[in-house]
């Protein structure tokens, strides 16, 4: 089972080793994904993972269109995210403090950053310690962490979960045995656990709005298939009731199915979903604007003539990406509400009571 499902620590631990004994120096251009797949005889997903985690502690810098070259991380970069060998051990002998887990799937220079700093800041001001881990969008990860953060004896979690097509088992455990927890960005239905998450639904008034004040009347919609995930759901029900309110035709919709996996890692295009866009866009060469329910797909089509695009998030993965009109998630109130519903929950506050908070986002106009 380990060798199934966490090859990528094995060679997460591999090359940060040969980064620390110099074997891997400074500046040096990784093999490109299949080289080291090959190499290491594994799948590509498997050194994505190992790749990111490395990406993560600051050991490898991706550069668009060159590769990922190997950078040793500014000192004390690694205080918050701990590490895969000993973080237990080294944690347990510091005078007893309290803490606090959280286990994202991702975090970066646009998403992930400004939340995960600011839960720290909050979290210290309650005194506790803010132990983050990673999922890097994999299930089996994500439990693993999960369980990790329970042996070391934090007083409650956060979760960003996975995309997918069912609940993880490690997440409803914890809702079964009454332990503090909070979901981040998506909600889980029919089971009690609270939620901090992004109004999908204000989200796409405003994008909606913001097309129909341009002049727009004919408005595609381009999203993943749902699977599950409340997100998606939510901003798809949003658009259809924002088209509504406004008084304009509903167009037809593009959805992307056949993934149970949403892959919001990798700059690589899929092909199918790059041809499913372009036949939709072809059969619906009338439309004047396009809202995205995720940037991975806005990116997708770029910049065109005569369309307006528009987005939920903004360039998570590549900054120097294309730009688009879009709603960011409000990364500092959604930290804000998810420590402090965490913390009603692991000091017993009378007042506590399950709940969906709904965070505004923020409008950006490029």
């Amino acid at each position: 089972m380990e060798k199934e499902q966490f090859l990528y620590k094995k060679i997460y631990l591999d090359l940060k080793n040969k980064i620390l004994t110099g074997e891997l120096t400074e500046g040096t251009c990784l093999p490109q994904t299949g080289e080291l797949a090959s190499s290491y005889g594994v799948s590509t997903i498997t050194i994505t993972n190992a790749l990111n985690a490395l990406r993560m502690e600051g050991y490898l810098n991706r550069i668009k269109g060159k590769g990922s070259f190997i950078q040793l991380p500014a000192r004390g970069a690694e205080v918050l995210t701990g590490s895969f060998d000993g973080g237990a051990e080294q944690y347990e002998g510091r005078n007893g403090d309290k803490m606090l887990g959280v286990v994202l799937e991702h975090v970066s220079s646009c998403f992930g950053l400004d939340m995960m700093y600011a839960m720290d800041s909050m979290a210290a001001e309650a005194g506790y310690k803010l132990c983050v881990r990673f999922s890097y969008g994999e299930r089996d990860k994500e439990t693993e962490e999960i369980e990790f953060l329970k042996a070391l004896g934090v007083s409650g979690i956060i979760v960003m979960p996975c995309h997918g097509l069912y609940y993880n088992t490690a997440i409803l455990k914890l809702v079964i045995e009454a332990f503090p927890i909070v979901l981040i960005d998506k909600k889980m239905e029919g089971i009690p656990v609270p939620s901090v998450r992004t109004d999908n639904h204000l989200a796409m008034k405003e994008l909606v709005d913001y097309l129909v004040r341009k002049g727009n009347k004919k408005i595609g919609f381009i999203t993943f298939s749902e699977n599950d995930t409340s997100s998606i759901k939510d901003r798809r029900k949003g658009f259809l009731e924002a088209i509504k309110a406004a008084g304009i035709e509903k167009m037809a919709e593009c959805r992307l199915e056949d993934s149970e996996k949403i892959e919001i890692y990798s700059d690589d295009h899929d092909t199918g979903y790059s041809e499913r866009i372009e036949q939709y866009l072809k059969d619906n060469n009338d439309l004047e604007a396009v809202i995205c329910a995720e940037y991975g797909i806005a990116r997708w089509i770029g910049d065109r003539k005569g369309i307006t695009v528009c987005c939920i998030d903004e360039d998570y993965l590549s900054p120097g990406g294309p730009h688009f009109t879009h709603v960011k998630q409000n990364e500092r109130e959604i930290a804000s509400e998810a420590i402090r519903i965490l913390l009603k929950q692991v000091e017993k506050d009378p007042s506590y009571s399950q709940t969906d908070c709904l965070v505004p986002g923020i409008f950006y106009e490029c």
